[in-house]
């Protein structure tokens, strides 16, 4: 047998080169000693079981998450953990040997009624856009006063956050509250947080004034407008809406009509 054949043929095995041979090393390293980390979680990311390495920051609401070698993750992922929700807010590109991404604990379960009728909900991130302003705004004449709360919103991007705009407005406050606050979207920029097509998208929202049409108690904003408030029976939608436009009610399954 050629001497050569067997030299590259080891060669090939063991990665091909020095460069090769020290990723397979590596990934080798990896497999074997993370599993044994007291970091090594096990989450739940879109919907799927997935085992991969926490690690805490100085921020105690954010963690970068490592994977084990040959795996990815999306930017914009849900991800469940330690009996919370987090975001995946940013990816790193270069993963030649493991992923790493940051993710962010959310605060907030938005809801919001599409112009398809149906009523998206979505874990987000919260924060105040005002944190050295007194959030009051008078006018020049100091007879109106008027609030002027601002916050930051961030959410993954779909089929439906992409649409959000200056026309929306949301419900945001303490579930707990008896005045839920009302926010108009006024800052729709949509590409500082999103890289090919996926990622998260961050807004800024400018307290207004609520609404009739609001329903406080889903926190639902201009929900009535979409659903007419009528008493209907349980599984019979309003006039002029489909049965698959209406909610559905977590807890049964079934359609609600308020």
């Amino acid at each position: 047998m050629n001497p050569w054949s067997t030299y590259s043929s080891r060669m090939g095995v063991r990665g091909g080169n020095r460069r090769g041979i020290v990723k397979r090393q590596e990934e080798f390293f990896l497999n074997h000693t993370m599993r044994d980390s007291l970091s090594f979680q096990q989450l739940v990311i879109d919907g799927e079981p997935r085992e991969m390495t926490v690690l805490d920051s100085d921020n105690l609401n954010e963690k970068t998450l490592c994977t084990l070698p040959g795996e990815t993750l999306r930017a914009g992922s849900l991800v469940e953990w330690a009996d919370n929700h987090w975001l995946i807010t940013e990816l790193d590109a270069h993963s030649e040997l493991y992923t790493k991404a940051y993710m962010q604990q959310c605060n907030y379960l938005l809801r919001w009624v599409a112009p398809d009728y149906q009523v998206v909900e979505r874990w987000c991130i919260i924060e105040d856009g005002t944190k050295y302003l007194t959030g009051e705004y008078t006018d020049n004449q100091f007879i109106i006063t008027r609030g002027d709360a601002r916050v930051s919103l961030i959410l993954a991007k779909d089929e439906y956050s992409i649409q959000l705009g200056r026309t929306n407005r949301f419900l945001i406050d303490d579930w707990d509250t008896h005045n839920t606050l009302a926010y108009r979207l006024t800052k729709p920029f949509k590409l500082g947080y999103s890289f090919n097509g996926e990622g998260v998208l961050g807004f800024v929202l400018t307290e207004c004034a609520t609404e009739e049409s609001d329903n406080f108690e889903r926190h639902i904003a201009n929900y009535y407008d979409y659903f007419p408030r009528v008493s209907h029976a349980e599984d019979s939608p309003p006039p002029d809406v489909t049965p698959s436009d209406g909610p559905i009610q977590p807890e049964t399954g079934k359609k609600v009509w308020l």
